[in-house]
């Protein structure tokens, strides 16, 4: 116990399997959740800042990159000076770390559809799918629902819930925070929206090279945990190599299922390659990703416990 209290990598790790807990268990009410304010900033400043189609490239990229900086370094640094100067920092970090995981949301929306979809209620699963995607749900069918249902699980779990842990456990509570927030806003500008692809790009750069290694971290541990064979036979048989695509094929491989193709972004069809298995998403196909994902993420925590239990044997 004495070696708990003053071994911060002990802490760090008791602190993330005490926050997972609480994230399977409880679901922060999105109206008074946190990160709510920060998507409505988002888009208030969005509405200010964003320049006319008219203006030239280069005053979409700086307006982008100055209107992110403005809302989230200061708040990221002045976080950062509360609660070095808190008396029970490892409470507020536990409350930053939970807040910015929010993996919870996520989960009730799929489930949401799951639950839809078994009762046949395609029009409300359209809607609940619509709360998880930024593409259009009001033609899709019902493969249609799952498969986008299931491709915004996927990766919201190794952007959000992957890249939270991974900087968590390389910077604590103010880089997850950090980190978030730069995803947050770079879901809020998404890219398909029109007249946001080059005033987002800044944000979606800088939050796409931070999410590399943790989103493929993730990835790789859940085709290790069904079927790691066919989900690296089709990363590398992937026709597209953007890191979406590739991240989908070794889901989709692992599970069996082909995953990607056309979506519909404000009107807009973008014909994205189909990867991953060979066959079409079936509806147990979403009870078995979310069980997937739930072995994945135990992987996750025996990962994390034995790198961390490593580095405090060696300090």
């Amino acid at each position: 116990m004495e070696a708990l209290y003053q071994s911060p990598v002990l802490q760090n790790l008791l602190l993330l399997l005490v926050v997972v807990i609480i994230d399977s268990l409880w679901r922060w009410p999105q109206k008074y959740h946190p990160l709510t304010l920060f998507r409505l900033l988002a888009d208030g400043m969005a509405k200010k800042v964003k320049p006319t189609t008219s203006e030239n490239l280069s005053q979409h990229r700086i307006s982008g990159a100055l209107g992110a900086i403005v809302l989230i370094v200061p708040f990221t640094v002045l976080v950062g000076i509360l609660v070095s100067m808190a008396e029970y920092p490892l409470f507020f970090e536990a409350v930053i770390l939970l807040s910015v995981m929010d993996f919870a949301q996520i989960r009730f929306h799929y489930n949401a559809v799951v639950t839809a979809l078994s009762k046949e209620k395609k029009v409300l699963a359209r809607e609940m799918a619509g709360y998880m995607v930024a593409r259009d749900t009001v033609r899709l069918s019902d493969i249609g629902i799952a498969k986008a249902a299931m491709e915004s699980l996927l990766l919201r779990f190794y952007y959000q819930f992957c890249g939270v842990v991974f900087w968590f456990l390389i910077g604590g509570p103010v880089a997850a925070l950090l980190f978030r927030l730069l995803l947050l806003f770079s879901w809020q500008w998404h890219w398909r929206k029109p007249g946001f692809y080059w005033f987002a790009l800044p944000v979606r750069t800088i939050t796409r090279l931070l999410s590399l290694v943790p989103a493929f971290i993730g990835a790789g541990l859940l085709s290790l945990a069904t079927n790691p064979f066919g989900g690296f036979k089709a990363l590398f048989a992937s026709p597209a190599k953007d890191s979406t695509s590739l991240l989908l094929a070794l889901s989709g491989g692992s599970l069996g299922i082909r995953l990607g193709g056309p979506s519909l972004y404000a009107g807009n069809m973008i014909r994205y390659a189909r990867v991953g298995g060979k066959r079409e998403v079936r509806f147990s196909d979403m009870v078995y990703c979310r069980r997937a994902i739930i072995r994945a993420i135990l992987l996750l925590l025996s990962l994390s416990i034995v790198v961390l239990t490593l580095i405090h044997a060696l300090l």
